[in-house]
């Protein structure tokens, strides 16, 4: 039996990130200065996951160092298999290198483009361009992009995704595609849904609080999302925590440059137990539920 009575043996958690500053310090300038977080720590026993992939975060740089120390700790980790989706530097990364990164568990590259209010929107053009120069170098390796974007540049990412993207490479909407509650109104999040219909999309069902934070109705506040996402797409869905559940960006604002590469910031709780507990409700059918935690991410990350 997994250790979570709601969740499949075999399961997989898709999104979380672990810092060792100490062996790897952080990038400056950055956004904020978490506490260290080691791949043991990660809470098993609450989400029932043995399958994890670790995403490299904005603030550990461009090189997948970190990632790659942290995926080396699988062998350590008995029962347990560690995936990773990296930062890539497609301008001078080798295939040889691309070849070494796959053998350590790297199955993917990574874009985080969500300001969180903090510098500049990256809009769907120039997150665009990121994606189709990734996807050149990727594709033999049918890797995964994972993006963090806002709703509305996966809207103007569109036309592009369908006519100018290799198949071969899987993009993967991180956080609910970036919509917020009350979004899920806009013509954009629509066309965000024909993309999942065509199964041009994969959407990682994560960051719920990230998402609803300060809205009333708390996580019910994002189930009208939740909802047409899965509806859309019932075997393009996956499951992650956002472990180990950094500072929202709203806590940055204002904060001088010397402030956020000093302060160094705690984790919050997050309530992950009953975001599992909303999925169940949202998802009532078992082959769902399976696919999104156990068959679709296995044949993503495996």
């Amino acid at each position: 039996m997994s250790s979570h009575p709601l969740v499949p043996e075999g399961a997989w958690e898709t999104h979380i990130h672990a810092f060792d500053p100490e062996k790897f310090p952080y990038a400056t300038p950055r956004s904020y200065t978490p506490k260290p977080a080691a791949i043991q720590d990660y809470p098993s026993n609450l989400t029932g996951c043995k399958n994890i992939v670790i995403v490299h975060a904005s603030i550990q740089g461009t090189s997948p160092a970190p990632l790659v120390d942290t995926l080396s700790k699988q062998k350590s980790m008995p029962g347990v298999t560690l995936r990773g989706l990296a930062t890539i530097d497609v301008n001078n990364i080798t295939d040889a290198e691309l070849d070494e990164l796959h053998k350590a568990g790297v199955r993917g590259a990574r874009l985080h483009e969500m300001a969180w209010g903090h510098g500049h929107q990256s809009g769907g053009d120039v997150i665009g361009n990121k994606v189709k120069a990734l996807a050149t170098k990727l594709a033999r390796l049918e890797w995964a992009i994972g993006i963090f974007c806002d709703i509305r540049a996966w809207a103007s990412m569109a036309h592009m995704i369908r006519t100018e993207l290799d198949p071969r490479i899987k993009l993967v909407a991180d956080h609910m595609g970036g919509t917020f509650p009350g979004e899920e109104k806009l013509p954009e999040f629509q066309s965000f849904l024909e993309l999942i219909k065509e199964k041009r999309v994969y959407v990682k069902m994560s960051g719920f609080e990230r998402l609803y934070h300060g809205h009333a109705g708390g996580i019910e506040s994002v189930a009208p999302i939740a909802k047409a996402i899965i509806e859309a797409g019932p075997d393009r869905i996956i499951f992650g925590t956002d472990w180990p559940h950094t500072q929202l960006g709203v806590s940055r604002k204002g904060k001088t440059e010397a402030q956020r590469l000093n302060d160094i910031e705690g984790f919050r709780e997050v309530d992950v137990k009953g975001h599992i507990e909303a999925l169940r409700k949202w998802i009532p059918d078992e082959k769902t539920w399976l696919d999104l935690f156990v068959n679709t991410p296995q044949k993503l990350f495996q």
